[in-house]
């Protein structure tokens, strides 16, 4: 006998493997219409080449919001937490056995990683390679029971997907936690075992299921499948960064000996995101009080806001600048740290200085990718903020 959990469970794992099956598919060259990878499948296509790829590329965060988008009117005991889709993107989600044998195929085995790897685009955006978005698919080839079942389930009228406003729904669909907001399976500060697809598959019966085979081959006709390929990813989550033994927490690096401009220019390039202090900024007793980043991006520019407390804003004394390839180089003289500070008659002996000294001082840090200078605007408030927004550049 099956049980009430069982089914709940096969309905979450049926809505995931349709949306990722029916709305997208490989992006094959010369295809006018594009073909989901189930509905390449039904048709009996034969399995494509690496040669007919197009490589592009999709981000995996579209497809999250799109995930979550088209199941926005869905019971939310049917919808995957973040972690759990990551994991079944990333292959990872486990069988009702404990060992990954899903009755429903994971991403890998819809998408085979030898021909369509996931990877961090120039240390930014994950992608998924060869990969293409369907908001207006093709359902001829599904069951009608199966259409149906998924109208009811997701609660949608029609399989069409407005893919921009899809892209514009994050804010909506998950909470603060970046978790889907759930009536009963979720509460806040407390988020549920990632069950959610650990049992995928326990009592699965539809035709969808045994729908994917062979997707894909390689040039000498070798057949690809997604089960059982080992594939070593580099995803950059904060709840992966923090689980890998292989990359290194929050630290601070102390040089023995003063490093040149190269080599202090190497060091902050290696950092990607970190950004370095010179000077006597670099000399507070209790860790830099000035020269902490935040960084925000759209479509088409960066912003960044630079705590500088302290620092003159004489334009004879500060200047920021801002090369091509998104390096920010700002440099200045600090007021703070004296021995003594006079106000009006009265003259202070200092007995704490863990404000940066007075003299000069530089900070330096990368933005996320190449801009164009020329379109730079900066603020230097009276806060002590500095706001600057530059238009990203071309990528070559």
């Amino acid at each position: 006998m099956v049980s009430e959990a069982d089914l709940e469970n096969d309905d979450r794992c049926f809505l995931l493997y349709f949306i990722m099956g029916t709305y997208l598919g490989p992006d094959i060259k010369g295809e006018a219409t594009k073909k989901s990878i189930l509905q390449r499948v039904a048709e009996g296509l034969p399995p494509y080449t690496l040669e007919q790829l197009t490589h592009s590329c999709i981000e995996v965060v579209e497809l999250e919001r799109v995930y979550y988008y088209i199941l926005r009117n869905t019971d939310k005991s049917l919808i995957l937490n973040l972690t759990s889709l990551r994991r079944f993107f990333h292959g990872q989600a486990q069988g009702g056995d404990g060992n990954g044998n899903n009755n429903y195929p994971q991403f890998p085995e819809l998408f085979p990683p030898g021909f369509h790897p996931q990877y961090r685009l120039k240390n930014k955006h994950k992608v998924i390679d060869n990969v293409v978005f369907i908001n207006n698919p093709d359902s001829f080839y599904i069951r009608s029971e199966d259409v149906e079942r998924f109208k009811r389930l997701s609660g949608v009228q029609e399989l069409h997907v407005d893919r921009d406003v899809a892209r514009l729904q994050l804010g909506t669909c998950f909470d603060n936690n970046n978790r889907v907001p759930s009536n009963s399976t979720i509460s806040e500060g407390k988020v549920e075992p990632d069950g959610n697809v650990e049992s995928c598959g326990g009592a699965g019966s539809s035709e969808l299921q045994d729908r994917v085979n062979v997707v894909a081959s390689t040039s000498d006709g070798t057949t690809c499948r997604g089960g059982g390929t080992n594939v070593m990813y580099d995803f950059m989550d904060t709840e992966d960064d923090e689980s890998d033994p292989d990359k290194v927490g929050p630290a601070m690096l102390f040089l023995p000996s003063r490093p040149s401009k190269k080599e202090w220019s190497d060091i902050v390039a290696a950092t990607k995101n970190g950004f370095a202090l010179t000077g006597t900024v670099a000399m507070g007793g209790i860790g830099p009080t000035m020269g902490l980043v935040d960084i925000g991006e759209c479509e088409d520019a960066y912003l960044f806001r630079l705590s500088l407390p302290g620092v003159k804003r004489d334009e004879r004394e500060f200047s920021c600048e801002v090369g091509t390839d998104g390096k920010v180089l700002i440099s200045g003289v600090t007021t703070t740290g004296e021995n003594t500070v006079s106000r009006y008659s009265q003259v202070f002996e200092m007995q704490t200085q863990n404000l940066c000294p007075p003299g000069r001082f530089s900070i330096s840090f990368q933005l996320p990718g190449p801009v164009d200078p020329h379109q730079f605007s900066g603020n230097f408030g009276t806060d002590g903020i500095l706001e600057g927004i530059v238009m990203k550049g071309k990528c070559t």
